[in-house]
């Protein structure tokens, strides 16, 4: 058996990160009184909001080893936890940002950056497991900045162009 140092570099570093900017952003909040009723509210709800994007991705393995694609524990492990941190942290600032605006986002264009990054992240995924070349995912990370980006930018009128 062969240990993979990046791997585990990767695996245990980005815990010890996600801790550490967990911890801090608390610790920020806390001294801004940004932990009241509204933050834990917007943070249970996109928890169970990810937990459709979770099953979805579950679904999805689950129709790519019906149709005989061979996927091994630790890849389908990862992509469900991805998935699901991704979609918890994705929306949790969405719905943040949303409450805290004077004017909030047009639901339209949140569907629609969200849609970008998710057909972008399948289509990549795709063909990063038919070819076997995980280097592929890299190629979604622009059109995923392009659809979150999309998605929390509130649409200009033409009196702000004005000013």
């Amino acid at each position: 058996m062969e240990v993979q140092i990046g791997g585990l570099i990767g695996l245990y570093g980005g815990a010890v990160m996600g801790i550490l900017a967990w911890w801090f952003g608390r610790r920020m909040a806390k001294k801004q009184r940004g932990l009241d009723e509204l933050h834990d509210h917007i943070w249970q709800k996109a928890r169970s909001i990810s937990w459709f994007f979770t099953l979805a991705s579950i679904y999805l393995l689950f129709t790519f080893i019906m149709f005989g694609m061979e996927l091994k524990a630790p890849i389908v492990l990862a992509v469900i936890m991805l998935v699901h941190m991704a979609s918890w942290g994705i929306i949790g600032v969405i719905l943040s940002i949303n409450m805290n605006m004077s004017e909030p986002l047009k639901p339209s264009r949140v569907k629609l950056g969200i849609s970008i990054v998710a057909v972008s992240l399948i289509i990549f995924t795709i063909l990063s497991v038919t070819t076997g070349n995980w280097w592929f995912l890299l190629a979604s990370v622009p059109p995923n900045i392009i659809g979150l980006i999309f998605a929390l930018t509130p649409e200009r009128s033409g009196e702000d162009f004005e000013k």
